[in-house]
């Protein structure tokens, strides 16, 4: 288990079998970004994984820079053949990522892997 924690944001990583999990508490922004996307790339980027899980249930805030580090962080995944899936979002982190699109992005990666003659190829 990997704990970093700097104020006002706490962020812990811990791999379970297949499966890393994230837990983030406090406010995501671009104070915190750096701490958040350096405890989850090694999940992304260790081959005995296939899941990388992020728990936002504590996290009260998330800026712009916060929503880019997530989006960073899923198109990694993505190349890496990892899931990245979120869970646990409070109203105010669900609204900025609803606002900005994040699921629409997400499912758009998927299509293009699965669907589009150009994914397919890779």
């Amino acid at each position: 288990m990997t704990t970093c924690d700097t104020t006002p944001f706490a962020v812990r990583a811990q791999r379970s079998g297949t499966r890393f999990v994230v837990t983030c508490q406090g406010e995501m922004d671009m104070t915190t970004c750096e701490v958040f996307f350096a405890a989850v790339l090694p999940g992304i980027t260790d081959t005995a994984t296939d899941r990388v899980q992020v728990d936002l249930a504590e996290v009260t805030f998330l800026s712009a820079s916060g929503l880019r580090t997530l989006l960073l962080l899923l198109c990694a995944a993505h190349r890496n053949g990892k899931s990245f899936d979120l869970h646990h979002l409070r109203p105010p982190v669900r609204r900025v990522l609803d606002l900005f699109g994040y699921t629409t992005f997400k499912a758009g990666l998927v299509w293009e892997a699965t669907m589009s003659p150009e994914g397919r190829r890779h």
